[in-house]
């Protein structure tokens, strides 16, 4: 997810003395080497921008704007703050959300660690160290990521990538700029922003969550950036984001479940729907959880029909044309010149598509959609974990059994049954639960081991497991595949993992 900010300059060159206000003195300096080191550092090219920016005159307030933005995205915050801190830069609009996330930034980064892989072009800044561990498949993950941008959008990230891995949605928030009250209420975990990727480490969720997917998505947000100098509509910027989460992988069961298509076309008859070019600044900041799934759905549906239609090398064209555009406005007559239909013709197309599509979408999942019995699960739920914590497998399974009969398609409430059965013995019983991917409705990352675990496949022995740890790698029986302490898995990057999920306190 990825929150839009004006540029300052862009504010400072549209404007004149003239036509300012009489208390506001605009920018003094060498404007036209500010835009262009701007343009620069938008479009991830730091080194060009350092060039531009080498030498300025100190009493450049432009440049010295500048420069505090590309510091920012090289990572070095303090330094942003320094230069920001200067006298003529204080408390100016240009300077206000700079100046904000430069000292969110420099206060959440004090005692991380970075570790480099220079060879590969990937920093990985982490808050807490014992997220080391994921760091290889994050590195992993980054390069195929930018290898698939690179084919299917025709945009190179420059190395290094950087990435930043942070505590909480405190932090996140702190860094990026992004409300902390619109990321939780829309349960954002990662932002790209500022030239780098920042998101919250699987530790900081109960179960974990699609992080490697979430890193190719926000990577693709840089690469949207950088090849339209931040001229992409936010429509278009989540649409193709959400499209490229999972196309730098093999397809997985619930790639699409339950199917963009068609949650957008319940969500928008119900009225929680959104005008694609009236979302706003960011889905992050809609005021529920569940009109950010439905514009989710409505961008994914949208752009992925657009594709399909318009031809493969259509988006590849329309990111080029953005980038020679004057501003995003031009936006309608780009999409027209590389699709030969302009923006509000293909989306009465699209909505004739889904309103064509049969409703199939079961009741529990619409959006918005809650249990009739919701608190007799949780309650039923709740019990079973503490039954199980003390050791009473037989009296925690029958809470858990009731607790699956009031949800059967649930996949956590699945496996905490199967883990009852399991301490009792009862493989038997358990191995239903955790063997037809058709039977949950939801990705969960110990559903996948103990598949893995009961339902061993000898053509691939690895890919449940690799499926459990993309979801939730620091749940100790996910990261150790099923296997008690001291054993480790035999793959040297997830036996790490495996250490690592079971150092965290529980």
């Amino acid at each position: 997810m990825r929150k839009v900010l004006l540029g300052a300059l862009a504010v400072v060159t549209s404007m004149s003395v003239t036509a300012a206000s009489e208390a506001y003195v605009p920018l003094l300096g060498d404007l036209d080497r500010a835009r262009r080191a701007r343009e620069a550092t938008l479009e991830l090219d730091v080194a060009a921008a350092r060039k531009i920016l080498d030498g300025a005159d100190t009493s450049d307030t432009a440049l010295a704007l500048e420069t505090a933005r590309l510091l920012l995205y090289e990572g070095d915050c303090d330094g942003a703050v320094a230069v920001l801190s200067r006298p003529d830069l204080t408390n100016r609009p240009e300077a206000m959300d700079l100046g904000d996330v430069s000292r969110g930034c420099a206060r959440a980064t004090a005692g991380t660690v970075t570790v480099r892989d220079d060879e590969r072009g990937v920093i990985v800044r982490l808050q807490d160290d014992e997220d080391r561990a994921l760091v290889p498949l994050i590195v992993d993950v980054a390069l195929k990521a930018r290898e698939n941008l690179a084919k299917e959008l025709g945009v190179e990230l420059p190395l290094p990538m950087r990435i930043d891995l942070v505590r909480d949605q405190f932090t996140l928030a702190a860094m990026t700029g992004l409300p902390e009250e619109a990321a939780q209420t829309t349960g954002t975990v990662a932002v790209a922003k500022w030239g780098r990727v920042t998101m919250i480490s699987p530790r900081a969720t109960t179960n974990g969550y699609a992080w490697l997917d979430t890193l190719a998505h926000e990577l693709t947000h840089l690469a949207l950036t950088r090849g339209t100098r931040d001229k992409a509509p936010l429509w278009l910027q989540e649409g193709v984001a959400k499209r490229q989460e999972v196309r730098w992988r093999e397809k997985e069961p619930l790639d699409d479940f339950p199917a963009a298509d068609v949650v957008a076309r319940v969500g928008l008859d119900k009225g929680l729907g959104v005008e694609l070019d009236k979302i706003g600044p960011s889905i992050a900041m809609l005021p529920s959880a569940e009109q950010a799934q439905v514009a989710f759905a409505e961008v994914a549906s949208f752009v992925r029909y657009w594709a399909r239609e318009a031809g493969e090398e259509a988006l590849p064209q329309l990111v080029v044309r953005l980038k020679a555009a004057e501003s995003s406005k031009d936006f309608e007559q780009a999409i027209a010149d590389v699709s030969a239909a302009d923006f509000q013709t293909w989306v009465k197309r699209w909505r004739g598509h889904i309103t064509s599509l049969p409703k199939d979408l079961p009741p529990e999942l619409e959006p918005g959609a809650m249990p009739a019995n919701v608190k007799e699960i949780a309650r039923r739920i709740r019990l079973g974990e503490l039954l199980q914590g003390r050791g009473h497998a037989r009296a925690a399974s029958i809470e858990r059994a009731r607790a699956h009969a009031l949800i059967p398609h649930e996949a956590s409430v699945r496996c905490h049954l199967a883990e009852s059965l399991l301490a009792m013995g009862d493989t038997q019983n358990a191995a239903p639960l955790v063997e037809r991917i058709d039977d949950v409705y939801n990705r969960f990352g110990r559903w996948h081991s103990l598949n893995g675990l009961l339902h061993p496949d000898a053509s691939d022995l690895d890919r449940p497991f690799r499926f459990g740890i993309a979801l939730d790698p620091l749940e100790p029986a996910v990261a150790c595949e099923e296997k008690a302490a001291p054993e480790l898995p035999k793959d040297a990057i997830r036996a790490a993992i495996c250490e690592a999920a079971r150092r965290m306190p529980r």
